[in-house]
């Protein structure tokens, strides 16, 4: 069996792991005949580097997973009408959206050597949450978002004094949060990976500083209000860094004004991004195309049902995302709303 024979397998296995159990075998079988299709668009697009079909089909889950959210994205740009191209060198795709080129770099964060991650995966229990695994995990997963958004900062600062992109281009970082996501079903159909405390995105704790949150008791009427905190760093892990020291807390408000001058200094440098947009792009996206095409075509209640991500536009961008941008990147389904045909009375 090829290697590329094998990843497909593995795509079939985990499909069938994931949704075997809630849907037929045909419905399974349809979802996997998406994501290879995804996969050969991609290809055949000629927007995959050399080095693509040997990553995605790597053992190690952090290079293949980034390969196949590459795929999968192309895929997304080019349901929603747009036509990505791609250099050889540079952010992985540039499209043009209101005659303004808009480049989009994909980051898959991993997790990295916090191991804990996994711990508090196995360890969930979704009929018996407990708040204060809940509250953990949170917390770390937003530390590498965190992380991911530093190094495609540094990378995007690198193009720029380069010449390989124009200042003037607005910059998009898409956060791929497959590898943060529990190995559970509709993870990339109808949800992502966990939000935050309070509700937020982890791309939005991780750039608009939001802090923990709380009931608190109101005025009047209302007896409980959700009261929000906001922060300029975060926490970080309380395990020592490789060769010893503590970690050094973590910028989390690169797209406000922060009161704590270090962290200001990040803040201007992360101007040069747009926007984040967080989405999950895994093997589950086969099934989230299959819910997508039911959506045009049977019932368009399916698109109710679709995770739109999460948008977080930079409010202090050199160059600031339009809503019109926003709102397309985030559609899921482009048909029109189905009508009701109504027999006439006898």
């Amino acid at each position: 069996m090829s290697v590329e024979k094998e990843l497909f397998s593995k795509w079939r296995e985990i499909l069938t792991l994931r949704y075997g159990k809630a849907f037929n075998e045909e419905m399974v079988q349809r979802a996997h005949e998406n994501l290879v299709s995804a996969y050969s668009n991609f290809v055949a697009s000629g927007c995959a580097d050399p080095h693509f079909s040997k990553e995605i089909c790597s053992s190690d889950s952090n290079k293949s997973m980034q390969r196949l959210g590459e795929a999968l994205l192309y895929d997304k740009l080019s349901y929603l009408g747009l036509k990505p191209v791609s250099k050889s060198k540079g952010p992985d795709f540039c499209v043009e959206i209101n005659g303004k080129s808009i480049w989009m770099e994909l980051i898959t964060p991993s997790i990295g050597d916090d191991n804990r991650i996994h711990e508090l995966f196995d360890a969930y229990i979704p009929l018996s949450p407990c708040p204060e695994c809940a509250t953990e995990l949170q917390k770390r997963l937003l530390l590498r978002v965190s992380s991911a958004i530093a190094a495609k900062l540094c990378a995007y600062e690198k193009y720029l004094r380069d010449g390989v992109v124009s200042s003037t281009d607005p910059l998009i970082i898409v956060i791929n949060d497959a590898l943060l996501c529990p190995p559970s079903f509709f993870y990339g159909v109808s949800h992502g990976a966990d939000k935050g405390i309070g509700g937020f995105s982890l791309a939005e704790h991780a750039v608009n500083g939001i802090g923990p949150s709380a009931w608190v008791l109101g005025e009047g009427a209302v007896k409980y209000e959700l009261q929000h905190t906001f922060r300029n760093l975060t926490q970080n892990r309380p395990e020592p860094k490789e060769g010893g020291g503590s970690r050094q807390d973590v910028p989390v408000g690169l797209f406000v004004h922060p009161t704590d001058p270090h962290v200001e200094i990040y803040a201007k440098r992360a101007t040069i991004i747009s926007a984040v947009f967080q989405m999950t792009l895994r093997e589950d996206y086969g099934m989230f195309m299959l819910f997508r095409a039911k959506a045009e075509t049977e019932n368009h209640l399916f698109e109710s049902l679709l995770s739109k991500g999460a948008f977080v536009k930079n409010p202090r961008a050199n160059n600031p995302i339009d809503i019109s941008v926003s709102s397309l990147l985030t559609t899921n389904v482009l048909a029109s709303v189905l009508s009701v045909v109504q027999n006439d009375p006898v």
